[in-house]
Parts: C-alpha cells; sequence; structure tokens
C-alpha cells in the first residue's frame, strides 16, 4: 500500500462516524472540494493527465449527524477510482473526515475486489480549513475541508466566525452590524457579504456576482440566500454563487455576471454547464410575451446557443446563419465598393479571428470578427510601382435593443475597436525610396478607405412578431439568429436566410 501523508491524527474524544455529539452541540456548516486527478497514458496520451472537481456544502446537526459523499472518475479501459468521503460530527464543534480510495480494475474478471485501496482521516477544528491528500496509483487526491460551527441562537457570532475564517484581507473592514434579512441573518463588508440562516450556514457573496445579487434584489429577491461561497467553475476561468431559490449567479470575465435557474439551469447543467456546448450564460432569464406564446415560457442566451423552455419542456428555436466564408465575402463586396471609388485595388480580405463575447451587467456583448484587407492604390502612372496596403478591420454584429421576442430589433454592424494600417513601397520598386506621386492623398484615401463603419451599418430591421431571441456570432465565425420555435418564428427564420445570403455592409441612405 503506497504512503499516504496524514494532515492531522485524530484528537482523543473524537467521534467515529455515525456517533452522535451532545444534542446542545450547534450545526456545522462543511464547505468541501474534492479533486482527484487521473494520469492515464494509454487514455489521454504520455504524460496526460484528466481532472474531476467536486464542490459542496452540507449542514451537520441532530438530524444529519454525518454525510458520505461519493465521487468516481474512469480511467482507461474499465478501470476506474472510487472515493468516499464521510464528514461527521465531533465534540468541540470539530468535524472529522475520513477519506477512503478504492481502485477497480474490472476489465479482470478474476478480481471483483479492489486492486489498491487506501484510506486517511483527519480533524478539521471549527473555523479551520485543512486539506487531506492521498495516493493510489495513478491517481491522486486531495479533499479540502472548511468547518464553521453554526449557533441559531448567535447569528452575529456565527458570522463574526465566518469573517476570521475568510480573513480581514478578503473581507476589508465591517461597515454595518450584524441585521435580519429575509430567511437569516447578514453583516456588510467592505469587499463582501455575508449571510447566515441555520438551512443555509454561512456564506460570502462579493464581486460582480455581489453587485448583481445586490440588484436583483438580494434576499428580498427570487433567488434568496446563498448556499455556497464564491466558486471557481469547472473550467477554471469564471466563479458562480448558487442561492436558496433555485437559481445561480455565474460570472466569466468575458460575460459579466449572469443569472440563471429553474429548469433551464437544469437543462445547462445536463449538458455539462460551462463546459458543454453551450458555454456560459450572457443574460439572465427572458420572458417571451410576443403574441400566441404560451405560459411559463421563458429562455437564456449563451455564449453559443440558446436555451428556450415552454411549460418547463425545453424546445429547438428556429434559426438562419450565414457561415463565415459567405460572411468574408459579404464584407469584401461592401468594401470593394467603396475602394473602387478610392482608386484602390483590393488583392485579398480574410477573416484573422474571432474574439470571444464582450462582458456586461445585463447582457453580454457579441464576438468580434476582425478581417484583413490587402491591396494597391492605383496612381495612375505606370511607370511607378504601386504602394501596398493592409488594413485589419474589427468589426461588431450586434441587435439593437437587444433582441427580448417582444420587440422590433435592428441588425446591425459596427467598428468595435481601433482599425491598423500599414504601407509599404511595392516589393517591385527599384528603391526603398521610390516616391509615391501623391502620399498625402494616398493615406487619405485609405482612411476614407476605412470609414466604412465610421457610423454603424443598419443591415436589417426584425419585426416584433418573428420573435427574435438573439443575434450571435459563433466561434468559427458564423452569424447566427434564432426565432421562437412557433409557425412565426419559423417563417421569420426562413425569411432571415434568404437575407442573410443578400447581406449588404455597405451603409443604407438615411
Amino acid at each position: 500500500m503506497p504512503t499516504v501523508p496524514q494532515p492531522d491524527d485524530p484528537q482523543p474524544g473524537d467521534l467515529q462516524p455515525g456517533a452522535a455529539p451532545p444534542g446542545d452541540d450547534p450545526q456545522r456548516c462543511v464547505t468541501h472540494t474534492t479533486r482527484l486527478t487521473v494520469t492515464d497514458d494509454e487514455t489521454f496520451g504520455p504524460g496526460e493527465h484528466a481532472r474531476l472537481i467536486r464542490r459542496g456544502t452540507v449542514i451537520l446537526g441532530p438530524q444529519q449527524p454525518t454525510l458520505t459523499d461519493l465521487t468516481t472518475g474512469r480511467c482507461g479501459g474499465d478501470t476506474r477510482v472510487d472515493v468516499r468521503v464521510t464528514y461527521a460530527r465531533a465534540p468541540r464543534r470539530a468535524v472529522t473526515v475520513s477519506v477512503q480510495v478504492r481502485l477497480f480494475e474490472t476489465h479482470h474478471p478474476d478480481r471483483p475486489a479492489p486492486a489498491a485501496e487506501v484510506s486517511v482521516s483527519g480533524r478539521v477544528p471549527d473555523g479551520q480549513t485543512r486539506t487531506l491528500t492521498a495516493r493510489v496509483r495513478a491517481a491522486c487526491l486531495s479533499v479540502t475541508v472548511s468547518n464553521l460551527s453554526l449557533n441559531p441562537a448567535d447569528p452575529a457570532g456565527t458570522l463574526e466566525a465566518k469573517a476570521q475564517a475568510l480573513g480581514a484581507a478578503f473581507t476589508g473592514a465591517p461597515t454595518g452590524p450584524c441585521e435580519a434579512v429575509r430567511g437569516g441573518h447578514r453583516r456588510r463588508y467592505e469587499r463582501c457579504d455575508l449571510y447566515f440562516s441555520p438551512a443555509t450556514g454561512a456564506h460570502e457573496v462579493h464581486g460582480d456576482i455581489r453587485r448583481k445579487y445586490d440588484a436583483r434584489g438580494g434576499p428580498d429577491s427570487d433567488l434568496a440566500l446563498p448556499v455556497t461561497d464564491q466558486t471557481p467553475t469547472q473550467d477554471g476561468q469564471g466563479h458562480f454563487n448558487h442561492f436558496q431559490g433555485n437559481g445561480s449567479v455565474y460570472w466569466h470575465p468575458r460575460t459579466g455576471p449572469m443569472v440563471i435557474g429553474g429548469p433551464t439551469r437544469a437543462l445547462w447543467a445536463a449538458s455539462g454547464w460551462e463546459r458543454g456546448p453551450y458555454g456560459y450564460p450572457t443574460s439572465d432569464p427572458l420572458g417571451s410575451d410576443a403574441p400566441a406564446s404560451g405560459p411559463g415560457e421563458r429562455f437564456s442566451d449563451f455564449q453559443n446557443g440558446v436555451l428556450f423552455l415552454a411549460g418547463g419542456a425545453p424546445l429547438t428555436p428556429a434559426t438562419a446563419t450565414l457561415n463565415a466564408g459567405r460572411l468574408v465575402h459579404a464584407f469584401e463586396r461592401a468594401l470593394r465598393r467603396r475602394a473602387g471609388a478610392q482608386r484602390m485595388q483590393i488583392t485579398a480580405v480574410t477573416c484573422t479571428g474571432v474574439s470571444d463575447t464582450a462582458p456586461d451587467f445585463s447582457r453580454s456583448g457579441n464576438r468580434t470578427v476582425t478581417f484583413r484587407v490587402t491591396g494597391e492604390q492605383r496612381s495612375g502612372d505606370w511607370a511607378i510601382p504601386e504602394p501596398t496596403f493592409e488594413l485589419t478591420v474589427p468589426v461588431q454584429f450586434a441587435a439593437t435593443p437587444p433582441p427580448d421576442a417582444r420587440r422590433a430589433v435592428t441588425l446591425i454592424a459596427r467598428q468595435a475597436g481601433v482599425i491598423g494600417l500599414h504601407t509599404a513601397p511595392h516589393p517591385g520598386a527599384p528603391h526603398a525610396g521610390a516616391a509615391h506621386p501623391d502620399p498625402e492623398g494616398h493615406v487619405r484615401a485609405l482612411h476614407d478607405l476605412t470609414d466604412l463603419f465610421r457610423a454603424p451599418v443598419r443591415l436589417a430591421v426584425i419585426p416584433a412578431q418573428a420573435g427574435l431571441l438573439s443575434v450571435k456570432v459563433l466561434p468559427g465565425g458564423d452569424l447566427r439568429l434564432y426565432f421562437r420555435p412557433d409557425e412565426r418564428g419559423r417563417a421569420a427564420a426562413t425569411l432571415a436566410r434568404r437575407t442573410l445570403d443578400q447581406l449588404d455592409l455597405w451603409p443604407a441612405s438615411p
């Protein structure tokens, strides 16, 4: 059996799992994070590994003195690693943690028992955080546990203990006393707010998630009290807080803080949360009051799609798509029209990249497509080689106002950053100093060429009855419109496909 680090030896008098301490002992709020890393050259390639992260919060009290959590990680073939963690109340407001790691190789029928296993245990005193670690062959495990005793009769003391556990560098100074709020108590600090109730435990909310929670009404809103601290997401790029009202606020640096809850959150979770095909939410829940809409219709916008539910059941939105290649072609057509008037010859137009979504407080901005344009200016003098130029033009396709399935929307294209401009003598010039007959006119003509998006270009007006849900640029550069999944929405999507096929980025007359 491999050597296992022992973070804390059990203290004298600690209870074994299943034993309950005296009834007047306060509840424990146990926040835990289990990280399982499996290295498997057969499945992942040489030196590669997979990581599984499980987080949660449990309340241990007289009604539930112990809790056991099981996490399973698959390795190559039929090999799996089972991690069983048991949390139990102990005297002096402590919590004991018992971890059992078992490696099964089920592709060997003659080995029904674990091929290897190891156990580790420790004690987490009140107001502290401890980490237990273990290794079984190629599987590495760490379980981080925070313990905070909860005394319903002393919410101020509980919140003070929580603040001490987080540290003054995290919370800042308190800005008010412990106060009663709907369902529990709160104390505000410079950098976070702490909430407590016997049912949810003590948890912090900070940053943009705190701003969003407050803007929505805090504990008086449908979110109610937090049931987790702010927690990193599985992909390591964002954060979230779960709330008592069957809702969450998810934050990503390229989306901002967005609320998601109810059946929509359950459907998103089933798809793989933020690591699934939808990515992060880019809007709060939106309702559909369009004509002929049924009761209970809600939808949420995501980085890579839209989830639409009616009566709690998911429906697939109608869509119209202009693929990335045709989008580049539409941009090139518009640019050539302007270039012809400026005696500029365009040799190539390409897409050099698609950005991530842009953060906002209520509805994330769309991705930006960057086009690269190369060409020459016609001087009119055949004896002088033409100077070359290269432009990089960032363009954002958007809808104004943001679509909500019930109002008319204008589809626009606009400049979304600094246009890059580079000029150089033609490679065929006899020497680097070969002059252009009108250098100022050359530069002026180039600037005129970049004025295509000086003001937003109106592409189309989509009427309210079409039920537009979202306008989105996908990671590969496709432009996609989403409509309500009903007869009118499908008809609007059909018409939109024809419009996109003939998309004109040339500014319309006012």
